[in-house]
């Protein structure tokens, strides 16, 4: 029975935190595809280097907060090593950055890559953290143009509807002002009074009322 118990209290335990890297996990993947867009969309040019450099201080944030969850999340101990392996048959260890430069090499030299460095350098990473912060970075960046590029769709849509509108209003100022002139019946004092440019403008009006009789 107590065996039992102690069974049950461990499951409960690992659980939760099984759960919580899945997650993360989960998020890297989506974020890591986005930043794969954003990286394509800046290899064709799409969006400049101010641009860039904008989307990419917001990527960085959001990296930040995401490690920031990933170190909260309390570590299984890792099991213990019955035996060392003797100082001088254990092999050399690389530097993980140096592995991953290998794969990906120049990925951080481009334009606002270099704070995500920076920060990793700060940390226990291993060569596939860092293979999966990359993707992250990637994913992110892709997410950002993405929203940026919506934005800048929208805004043509609200100046595109607001020509149009401004383009209907001039239209309907226009007719009305046309149509308020042909309803209008000129007299013969009307007539005296007007300058040489006002009948030069109004002439086909003029004599389309004398050929009706409308003028007294």
């Amino acid at each position: 029975m107590q065996n039992q118990i102690q069974n049950g209290i461990s499951s409960s335990a690992v659980t939760p935190q099984l759960n919580y890297i899945d997650v993360i996990q989960q998020l890297e993947g989506i974020l890591g595809n986005d930043v794969k867009r954003l990286q394509m969309l800046m290899q064709q040019g799409v969006i400049n280097q101010n641009q860039w450099q904008y989307l990419m201080t917001e990527l960085t944030q959001k990296l930040h907060a995401l490690q920031t969850c990933k170190q909260a999340i309390p570590q299984a101990p890792l099991p213990q090593i019955p035996q060392q392996v003797p100082e001088a048959q254990q092999p050399e260890t690389q530097n993980p950055f140096d592995l991953f430069n290998k794969e990906k090499p120049g990925f951080f030299d481009k334009a606002g890559r270099a704070d995500v460095l920076n920060y990793l350098q700060t940390l226990d990473v291993d060569k596939d953290e860092i293979s999966k912060i990359a993707g992250l970075v990637e994913g992110l960046e892709s997410s950002a143009i993405d929203g940026y590029l919506k934005q800048s769709a929208h805004e043509k849509s609200l100046n595109d509807e607001n020509s149009a509108a401004k383009s209907k209003l001039t239209s309907y100022a226009q007719n009305a002002s046309q149509s308020g002139n042909n309803n209008r019946i000129f007299t013969r004092e009307d007539i005296g009074n007007m300058s040489g440019e006002e009948f030069a403008k109004n002439e086909k009006l003029i004599m389309e009322q004398v050929k009706q009789g409308l003028i007294k």
